[in-house]
């Protein structure tokens, strides 16, 4: 009776756990972590019909397109779509999940999904839209243009976010893209390393005219084992498009020597540089929201250098299962083996014999 309860528990609530879970599996491939490896260091360009979906086959799979927007008048969106199979826990969804920091000095936060069968692939427009009749896509051949559009509502609050990317720097993926732990590939590319974006962000009427920069990595795999990753680490640094630094990592649960796969790659004065991140090290912690997280933490890189990210300012948390009741959340924690909890702020990347560089940071943990 304990199992069935538990399952009914789940089942209830499963359409609205979708949707959260979506950001939550991006950080967890399956097996063990008997191997960890990095593509080459070989910057390659990425393929037209790359942006639209990878996977979408088999009984389990996860996908995500991931933008950050950072507009000039202190407002930050970040906007994820998704695609994901849960296998027996709930039919095949598409989602979006919306964060707007500092628009109208308040923060906002949502998710939303939809069946997949309503999800629309254009490969000549690059068109992603997750259901037929809802503006909520991407579209538009990169680099020589795109957009993004959500317009949705959910618990009174209204949504119009349309945003047009111009100037957009080219595309990339280390070797072939596939990153290795334990028995799975992990798919990473970059579409957008940088941008100039502008359009408007509506919330409850209140329109709100942006102009900024915006980046955008795309994640895959096939599989949804939930108690792998530790954590995982974004710096985003946007001076100019001749100038700017991504650091993109993820930390294994049982990693040895705290090894990861990830990357670094920068542009300085218009020209590409790139390198694995072999492993990192947590040097301080301290509180954020009333947990405590790493403030500084050093990483080495497979060309023998040695970066410091310094955490600087902290915007939001995200608790991915927060939506949820607490029975539902601690039905879903021990599902899924914890939760992920999601920060964004500012932070500062360090290199010796360099100035400091300041950007934005997205720390994830699973807690």
């Amino acid at each position: 009776m304990a199992i069935i309860g538990f399952k009914n528990i789940i089942m209830h609530y499963s359409f609205k756990l979708s949707a959260l879970i979506l950001a939550f599996i991006l950080w967890f491939p399956s097996t063990g972590t008997s191997q960890i490896s990095n593509p080459d260091t070989e910057l390659n360009t990425i393929e037209s019909g790359m942006i639209l979906a990878q996977t979408l086959e088999g009984s389990h799979f996860n996908e995500f397109w991931n933008y950050q927007f950072y507009f000039n008048n202190g407002m930050k969106v970040h906007i994820t779509f998704s695609a994901a199979n849960f296998g027996s826990l709930k039919d095949p969804v598409t989602g979006v999940r919306i964060s707007v920091f500092n628009h109208d000095d308040e923060l906002y936060q949502v998710s939303r999904e939809y069946p997949l069968s309503r999800l629309v692939q254009d490969e000549e427009k690059s068109l992603f839209k997750l259901r037929d009749d809802r503006d909520v896509y991407f579209e538009g051949k990169l680099p020589e243009r795109h957009r993004v559009v959500v317009k949705t509502s959910k618990d009174g609050v209204e949504y119009d976010i349309d945003l047009q990317l111009n100037n957009i720097q080219k595309g990339f993926k280390l070797g072939n893209g596939m990153y290795q732990i334990g028995g799975e590939q992990v798919g990473i590319v970059t579409h957008i390393p940088y941008a100039e974006a502008s359009g408007h962000v509506t919330i409850n009427g209140n329109r709100e005219r942006v102009n900024g920069t915006a980046y955008m990595d795309h994640t895959w795999q096939n599989q949804t084992t939930t108690r792998l990753m530790h954590s995982g680490y974004r710096v985003i640094v946007h001076n100019s498009s001749n100038n700017w630094d991504l650091l993109y990592v993820m930390l294994p649960n049982e990693s040895s020597n705290n090894e990861t796969i990830g990357h670094r790659v920068y542009n300085s004065d218009g020209k590409l540089h790139t390198a694995s991140v072999e492993n990192i090290e947590v040097v301080a912690s301290q509180s954020a929201f009333g947990s405590k997280i790493p403030r500084i933490i050093d990483m080495k890189l497979s060309d023998e250098s040695a970066i410091r990210i310094s955490r600087s300012e902290d915007d939001e948390r995200f608790a991915v299962l927060g939506e949820l009741s607490w029975i539902a959340r601690r039905a879903a924690r021990t599902f899924l083996g914890g939760e992920v909890i999601d920060y964004r702020g500012e932070a500062t990347l360090m290199e010796t014999g360099i100035r400091p560089k300041h950007g934005e940071y997205n720390f994830f943990f699973v807690d």
